[in-house]
């Protein structure tokens, strides 16, 4: 039987013998942003990636000029530093902009790369609204370029089994992550000093920063819950310094918590009819977890081969530049879960 030839989703045409051989030695990245993420990638991709991606241009404003200059020498010494966005969007060769900035400015940044002719990676949470993740799709389709979302969970082999695993284990129950994580700016923000990530008016709080893995985790795992409510303590200026999101589902509830204010023990369970599955630390940083089916003996799974938790992200936009064909499988799948939460962020209520 012969097999009907793949088309490109951009232009619909099939793929030639040339598309399929050509393959890239190297990608070639540009980052907007020099914030903790930022730096934490760029290390990342320096330790993990040297060779196989490259750094051309990081983008930052006046008052980090400096300390984009140090990342740039310590992790990329063959980049460029940019003030103006629009102009390293021009002059700095990149298969891909990895936006890293702070949240509320996700969809104007994305969206002018794409416009440029670039790939994108955009960190969580994507965008702030569900207007703005759908403009951005839009774009994505008819700039032909991929806009991929930044929630590294989705691109994590153990993730990907989990979700094979669940099934076997009977009807689900309830589902729990917990994140915990005492920001290291939040003893400048009991001063007075409202850093980004506590402002609301730049989509800060604890929900957009950590909960959102969690909210990424269950929608991954069993869609969009039926309905959604956020319990949360709020800070002087509004901000949701920790909460509890409450999803209802068909036959399950999941509760998924995170906190900025506080430390804990982060960890996550799904407790099904047959079994349960507990998982050491965030969810998000998945590296191992242990199956309890009802009667034998607990099974742990874990990584076959260890990396930075931000690696897998990385790896997988590097092999959807050197093979397009690879977009037919993960990039429909990570766009619905990035909208699904969009959606799921704008139906939710008080509890």
């Amino acid at each position: 039987m012969r097999e009907a030839p793949l088309h490109d989703t951009c232009t619909g045409k099939p793929y030639t013998h040339r598309h399929i051989i050509y393959i890239y030695t190297h990608m070639k990245i540009s980052i907007a942003g020099t914030g903790k993420i930022a730096g934490e990638v760029l290390e990342m991709l320096h330790t993990e990636c040297a060779g196989k991606i490259e750094v051309t241009g990081i983008y930052a404003r006046e008052h980090s000029v400096e300390h984009a200059i140090d990342l740039c020498m310590r992790y990329a010494s063959g980049g460029f530093v940019y003030t103006d966005y629009d102009r390293m969007l021009q002059e700095a060769e990149a298969d891909y902009v990895y936006i890293a900035n702070a949240n509320h400015v996700h969809h104007d940044f994305a969206l002018r790369a794409m416009r440029a002719g670039h790939n994108v990676l955009v960190e969580k949470p994507v965008t702030v609204t569900r207007v703005e993740m759908e403009q951005l799709t839009d774009c994505s389709i008819q700039c032909c370029v991929y806009c991929l979302p930044a929630f590294s969970l989705l691109y994590n082999p153990l993730y990907r089994r989990l979700q094979e695993v669940v099934p076997t284990l009977g009807t689900p129950r309830m589902v729990m992550a917990h994140y915990a994580q005492r920001s290291s700016r939040y003893d400048r923000y009991l001063r007075g000093e409202i850093t980004p990530v506590f402002d609301p008016q730049m989509a800060g709080g604890s929900l957009m920063d950590l909960n959102i893995y969690n909210l990424c985790f269950a929608i991954g795992l069993f869609g969009p819950p039926r309905t959604i409510a956020y319990a949360r303590n709020l800070g002087y200026n509004g901000i949701d310094l920790s909460g509890t999101l409450v999803c209802h589902y068909p036959t399950s509830v999941a509760t998924l918590s995170a906190s900025k204010d506080s430390d804990g023990l982060s960890h996550g369970c799904i407790q099904c009819e047959d079994g349960w599955v507990e998982i050491p630390g965030p969810v998000s940083a998945m590296r191992e977890f242990v199956i309890h089916r009802n009667g034998c003996k607990p099974e742990r799974v874990g990584l076959s081969e260890e990396h930075h938790r931000l690696w897998w992200e990385f790896e997988e936009a590097r092999r959807l530049v050197e093979d397009r064909q690879q977009c037919h499988i993960i990039v429909p799948y990570v766009t619905r879960v990035a909208q699904e939460i969009a959606i799921a962020l704008e139906r939710m209520q008080p509890a």
